[in-house]
């Protein structure tokens, strides 16, 4: 059967196969995200340089924009993977103030 299919069909399997592992990638990328943000480890946790303020909205179960504009970005533009470290360098402030004016608001946001 798969013969046949090969030898008649050979464009529609290949399409079939890309799907399917496409499939299986972001099935993947699914459970292993959810395994990872399902460790209460990875739950508020306190700001690193490497962090991404993504990942800190994530951890702390805010919305990106409320972090982004924390941070004194541009909510609208604030999609990309830059870490604290990048922002402060960019804002010319320490990076070690930017940490702390950040843990500061997270606990004031959150019960």
């Amino acid at each position: 059967m798969l013969r046949h299919l090969w030898a008649h069909h050979r464009l529609s399997m290949l399409g079939f196969i890309i799907a399917v592992l496409v499939m299986l990638f972001f099935t993947l990328r699914l459970a292993l995200s959810a395994i990872y943000w399902s460790d209460p480890e990875h739950l508020r946790q306190p700001p690193e340089r490497w962090m991404t303020p993504g990942y800190v909205a994530r951890s702390w179960h805010l919305s990106r924009q409320d972090v982004a504009t924390a941070l004194g970005l541009d909510p609208q533009n604030a999609q990309g993977r830059v870490t604290l470290e990048e922002i402060a360098a960019a804002q010319g402030v320490p990076v070690d103030r930017l940490i702390s004016d950040l843990a500061a608001y997270l606990e004031e946001r959150t019960p």
